[in-house]
């Protein structure tokens, strides 16, 4: 597959050695800045969202957007195994690279956008072949990616130097795609550094940015088949919902040790593991955006007792929770009932109707609940589980697809 690119008069480079430079400074200032060791990952993630760990802007230009020697994103298509829902075979293959031209900038971040198609970004989002093993996060990386993740939500967006700096100290590559003539911002792992540490992809706003900050996630792709395809085809057919995406790069029970084994709170589990990238992303969202709302999309099968809860009966076609053990909030209250109306199918409101897939220890809602209850009322946390049939459904179908975007939205049009 052919993809069309552009590119503006070329601005003045920077060899690799200044950047590295510049970089390996940054993060000399960053961890003198903090006075002692952070001895456990909540305290890591609080640090993270009150900003102390970023990295300070500099000046001057840097090479093209991403901070790395990146010649592409190596990709086979390919079928990734998974246990519930079936097999989603050939959806993160891609096309080829390639073709020179000019490109579009973005004013004031002064980034770069390259012009590809869908099936292009899937490419980049998941290469082939994946990560051999999960790579825990250090320190430095966890508060660069953390710097990137809220300069890449600010409004206006931070300037390109600031964002490059902090892609490469995060291990991360920084690049701008225009899609059917949307324009994004990019965060995906450096293809010698990757690791499991998931990919971040914000929407640029085409005018005023909305207040508050939808964050769409699909953590458990590779397991929870499906809900990544399902994410990503909303994020780039809806015009200016959701603001952001995230999602893993790396089955949830893969080891440091490169074989895959089902435990509890696994290391690369971006929903059970407290300094997993996806969680520190989560909470500089939070930082960037205090009214930002998280979604997430997951998935269990048909069967009863196919998911770890082993259930046994009948079961709904998905389940809704706010995260919060005793009650549903308002916002997971309505979003069951949209649902309910917009799709026409079983929706279990938990725990008023159900009492499993409850997401009570999910790390995520964690963050954003630990925030509502320092800084009060704002953020939400929304958790969706859906049956492998409404899965293939959402996935087949774009009709059904827009329906469930309408449901989801805060303010769906023609709704009160």
């Amino acid at each position: 597959m052919t993809r069309r690119s552009e590119r503006a008069a070329a601005a003045p480079m920077q060899t690799a050695d200044d950047l590295s430079h510049r970089t390996c400074m940054a993060a000399r200032r960053d961890m003198s800045s903090r006075p002692g060791a952070i001895t456990t990952a909540w305290a890591l993630l609080a640090a993270l969202a009150t900003g102390c760990c970023a990295t300070q802007p500099t000046g001057g230009e840097t090479p093209s957007v991403g901070g790395s020697n990146d010649p592409g994103h190596g990709g086979h298509g390919g079928e990734h195994g998974g246990e519930h829902g079936g097999d989603h075979g050939g959806d993160h293959g891609g096309g080829d690279g390639g073709g020179d031209g000019p490109r579009p900038t973005l004013p004031g971040a002064q980034v770069e956008f390259a012009v590809i198609d869908a099936d292009e970004v899937r490419r980049r989002l998941w290469p082939e072949p994946g990560p051999p093993a999960y790579v825990a996060p250090d320190e430095r990386q966890s508060a660069a990616l953390s710097t990137l993740v809220r300069g890449m939500l600010t409004d206006p967006i931070a300037p390109r130097a600031e964002l490059a700096q902090a892609a490469s100290a995060a291990g991360y590559t920084l690049e701008g795609w225009s899609v059917a003539g949307r324009r994004y911002l990019a965060a995906v792992e450096q293809p010698n550094r990757r690791g499991g540490g998931g990919a971040y992809v914000v929407r640029v706003p085409t005018g005023e940015a909305p207040v508050g900050a939808v964050i769409l996630q699909a953590p458990h792709g590779f397991y929870d088949l499906g809900t990544e395809t399902i994410a990503l085809e909303m994020l780039l057919s809806e015009g200016d919902w959701p603001r952001a995406l995230f999602v893993n790069t790396m089955h949830r029970y893969l080891g440091a040790d490169g074989v895959r084994r089902k435990r509890a709170n696994s290391p690369a589990d971006p929903c059970h593991s407290d300094t997993h990238l996806l969680a520190v992303a989560t909470a500089a969202a939070v930082a960037a955006q205090p009214r930002v709302e998280v979604i997430q999309l997951h998935g269990f099968g048909d069967a009863s007792g196919d998911k770890e809860d082993g259930a046994t009966g009948p079961q709904p076609a998905a389940i809704v929770s706010a995260g919060l053990p005793d009650a549903p909030t308002v916002r997971s209250r309505l979003i069951a009932a949209r649902l309910r109306d917009a799709l026409g199918v079983e929706v279990a409101l938990f725990p008023v109707d159900t009492d499993r897939l409850g997401a009570t220890t999910n790390v995520q809602g964690r963050v954003i609940h630990a925030h509502t209850r320092t800084n009060g009322p704002g953020a939400e946390f929304i958790h969706i589980e859906m049956s492998a049939s409404l899965r293939q459904w959402l996935r087949n179908d774009p009709a059904a697809r827009a329906l469930l975007a309408t449901a989801l939205r805060r303010d769906p049009p023609g709704t009160p």
